[in-house]
């Protein structure tokens, strides 16, 4: 690979805060600019709170000095980036030395102020010996850099960079975690920008940029974030309703979620897609309250107001994948005792009990030996001798005997003659013994 392909994926993933291995070193830099603004404002240095992108209030010398750290700061970008496109002209790869000099530039960048940013592109858009690609890496990563902390300022910048930044991956990016974290703060402005920069944008401004907007307007204002679907004219919503009830973290909120959500699903005159929005967002908050635990989540289903049909989804979905392994069992007699008997709820229960068979099938095993003999037992047996019979097949019939005589148990050996390893002879012949003794057809 060459090298400033290696370069423009790294600063990529690091520009999304995605795929850094030394994350706390990007706290670190975070957390000691924080320090360094509130020294500031203990000296009478303040934040302008019209203009926060522009950072501290500064005399014109300090800015001075400012403006001149920064272009020492993009000296060193340029001169690094000349050393890799040398480097890469002789066929040379990177060493550890140049990954420790990406690390210091990472925190060099990380202690910069939107207006030295500024400085910093336009230096490297003057440099004329870089090549477009590593020209654009630079650039695109100064611009990340902000996206956290100064979404607006970041999308500034992008928009007067973006003759640069042309078929650039890093472009996307830049827009959609910038207006997240913007929405997150101040909807009104990211939906005031993507109204004038929409149509300009058209590729970057996209659905997937819109949904992470309303996924960050939903953190203090989801009816406001249902509102933004139509606003936004989202081509599916369903994702961008999953976005929003999977932003409500605590019972509180959900609270808050249900009710906006309830105002929304009214507004859907079309039947069959108001019951899949209904579903699909009413099984994301369950599985939400499930991370609480089985008391704090239990107790939140149940005072929901759910209909019967919406409590019987539940289950159907990833509810499973949500529940912490030392409540399983709880939740699987919950479910027997909660959810209307059916299908659907039966189905919720051997999903539950199948995935926590594979994750630890022990435990599994131990609380169906204790569980009282109950309908809800008898499809988690099921679904436990299902599961393991692929490597205990012995075993999964002990338990599929213990069913009551019947088109169950049937079912269930047949299942388990089925999935029995037949890797040698030997396994082979069992199979078939257990295959004539149950009279499996």
């Amino acid at each position: 690979m060459r090298i400033s392909i290696a370069l423009s994926l790294l600063i990529l993933a690091i520009g999304a805060l995605v795929g850094w291995q030394d994350h706390r070193r990007l706290a670190e830099v975070r957390d000691s600019h924080a320090r360094l603004v509130a020294e500031a404002a203990g000296s009478g240095i303040s934040i302008d709170p019209a203009h926060p992108e522009e950072g501290v209030r500064v005399t014109k010398r300090e800015r001075e000095n400012k403006d001149q750290d920064a272009r020492k700061a993009a000296a060193r970008f340029i001169a690094f980036a000349r050393e890799m496109q040398a480097a890469e002209e002789k066929g040379g790869e990177p060493d550890e030395g140049s990954q420790k000099k990406v690390i210091d530039l990472m925190d060099l960048m990380m202690s910069l102020d939107a207006a030295q940013l500024k400085i910093v592109i336009a230096e490297i858009r003057a440099s004329k010996d870089l090549k477009d690609e590593m020209r654009q890496g630079l650039i695109g990563f100064s611009i990340m850099t902000l996206a956290n902390d100064h979404p607006q300022a970041a999308l500034a910048l992008f928009t007067e960079s973006s003759d640069l930044m042309k078929g650039n991956g890093m472009s996307e990016h830049v827009i959609s975690s910038s207006l997240a974290k913007w929405a997150k703060e101040d909807p009104a402005g990211a939906l005031d920008w993507v109204r004038k920069n929409g149509e300009k944008f058209p590729d970057l401004v996209n659905d997937d940029a819109k949904r992470g907007m309303i996924s960050g307007a939903a953190a203090n204002d989801p009816k406001l974030a249902f509102q933004l679907i139509g606003e936004l004219g989202l081509k599916n919503s369903n994702d961008a309703i999953r976005g929003i009830v999977d932003a409500a973290a605590t019972p509180e909120q959900r609270n808050v979620t249900l009710a906006a959500l309830r105002e929304h699903l009214a507004t859907i005159t079309d039947e069959k897609a108001r019951a899949e929005a209904s579903n699909n967002a009413i099984r994301s908050l369950a599985g939400n309250a499930a991370k609480d635990g089985f008391e704090a989540g239990s107790k939140w289903i149940e005072s929901a107001g759910f209909t019967p049909e919406q409590l019987a989804g539940i289950g159907s979905s990833g509810f499973s994948w949500s529940v912490k392994g030392d409540d399983t069992g709880k939740w699987v007699e919950w479910m027997g005792k909660t959810l209307p008997a059916g299908k659907e709820s039966e189905s919720g229960i051997r999903n539950m009990v199948g995935n926590w068979t594979r994750n630890d099938y022990q435990a599994a095993g131990r609380w169906l030996s204790s569980a009282p003999d109950s309908p809800t037992k008898n499809v988690s047996i099921r679904s436990y001798a299902e599961t393991v019979s692929k490597y205990e097949p012995e075993t999964a019939a002990q338990w599929a005997m213990t069913l009551p005589p019947g088109k169950d148990r049937e079912q269930t050996l047949r299942s388990i003659y089925q999935n029995w390893p037949k890797s040698d002879d030997a396994s082979k012949a069992a199979a078939e013994a257990f295959k004539a003794e149950h009279g499996i057809k």
